[in-house]
């Protein structure tokens, strides 16, 4: 029975969209910028070398802010700290991309990360209460329209190259309509009031639990990172497929963790979070293993595929873990598995590339597939992190698990 103090299921439904919403327009943020990388690129005249150390500014401003987010969230709540990273989001996005100076887009590349850094968490955070509230799991969902957004702002990112406005007037067209939209928007989402003191100090140096289940995260982002760089190379090397082809066996790993995303909930709940991180943990082995091991170009792309469909839910199943972490308050847990996870991604990429210079490409990638072995044999960690035996759904009814 819910309590009296418990949102209405009409509230819980609001926010439920309100939030999704906000994960989409991060998503399509995100997508739009990075076919938007080359012509920065392009404009300022950066070289490889210069360019990589851009990209590694941004995450600079993400990893500094994502430890700051927690102690924020504790003692404000996720409501207020979602609203604030999700307008300065798109302002810093279109700013990054408009600038000419090499000195302001270094400046504008760091407040970008930050903004992105700080909305990741605080949508998070945010997410987890409508969760808690819904009383089923559904932290996937909010993935499945990050990926979503991902995939709708680099197809409208390529549109606004086609039709001449790369030089940042498309973006700023973009970021106007998401401004709009957050301010139509955000009033949805589910404010939670912090308990002043409940659980203790709201900044904490990453240990226990949630440092494990970063560490997990880290494991899972490393491999989406790595294929972001190197499965195209892989198609190419391995089964001599064109760049087209090559492009689209990573498309597939995209369409499949986007569209995995959307089944997550459900899966969570008849399997449970530990069956689904174990699923997900052998499903990404087997299609690394799969990729690298075969020359056929299909059945390479299927095993991409096959990476995306298991990596799909581990991140959130490990999110919703983190913010349920024992004697820590749920933002300061959920800031230490997003920072560490995210370190992932920057961490993937050169390992990756320090191997395979040592012992060649299909070994490099391949050993990707250890990561969804631990990942699979750490399972145990995220147990009852899906929704109780029997839980009051916000939609109506009871869900009996």
């Amino acid at each position: 029975m819910m309590s009296p103090t418990s949102p209405s299921p009409d509230t819980v439904r609001r926010a439920r969209r309100a939030i999704s919403t906000i994960f989409l327009l991060n998503g399509a943020g995100i997508g739009a910028w990075a076919v938007h990388v080359p012509t920065v690129q392009a404009r300022a005249g950066f070289d490889t070398a210069t360019l990589g150390l851009l990209l590694l500014t941004i995450a600079a401003g993400a990893m500094t802010a994502m430890p700051l987010c927690g102690a924020l969230i504790a003692r404000h709540g996720s409501r207020r700290l979602t609203l604030s990273s999700a307008l300065l989001f798109p302002m810093m996005l279109a700013a990054l991309v408009g600038a000419s100076s090499p000195a302001f887009l270094f400046v504008f590349a760091f407040l970008f990360g930050a903004a992105n850094g700080t909305l990741d968490v605080a949508m998070n955070a945010n997410a987890t209460e409508v969760e808690k509230a819904r009383g089923v799991p559904t932290m996937s969902s909010f993935h499945g329209f990050f990926s979503l957004g991902g995939l709708f702002g680099a197809a409208l990112g390529g549109l606004m190259l086609k039709f001449g406005l790369g030089d940042g007037d498309g973006v700023r067209m973009l970021a106007m309509a998401m401004l709009v939209v957050v301010m139509l928007t955000v009033s949805s989402t589910l404010h939670v009031a912090p308990v002043p003191g409940e659980h203790g100090p709201g900044l904490r140096l990453p240990r226990g639990p949630a440092l494990y289940l970063g560490l997990l995260a880290l494991l899972c982002m490393a491999v989406e990172g790595a294929l972001v760089d190197w499965s195209a190379l892989v198609l190419r090397e391995r089964t001599g497929a064109s760049a087209a082809g090559a492009a689209l066996g990573f498309s597939l790993f995209s369409i499949a963790m986007a569209a995995c995303r959307f089944a997550g909930d459900g899966l969570v709940l008849r399997f449970g979070a530990r069956g689904v991180m174990v699923a997900g943990g052998l499903a990404m082995a087997a299609g690394v293993l799969l990729a690298v091991g075969t020359d056929h170009y299909v059945l390479a792309a299927l095993g991409f595929g096959l990476v995306g469909l298991g990596a799909a839910n581990v991140v959130p199943v490990i999110f919703t873990a983190a913010a349920r972490t024992p004697g820590m308050a749920p933002g300061v847990g959920l800031a230490t598995a997003a920072t560490v996870g995210y370190s992932g991604l920057l961490l993937g990429p050169p390992v990756i590339g320090w191997i395979a210079a040592h012992a060649g490409l299909a070994v490099g990638v391949g050993s990707l597939a250890l990561a969804g072995v631990v990942i699979a044999a750490s399972a145990n960690i995220v147990r009852g992190a899906g929704a109780n035996p029997v839980v009051a759904q916000a939609d109506g009814g009871v869900v009996q698990d």
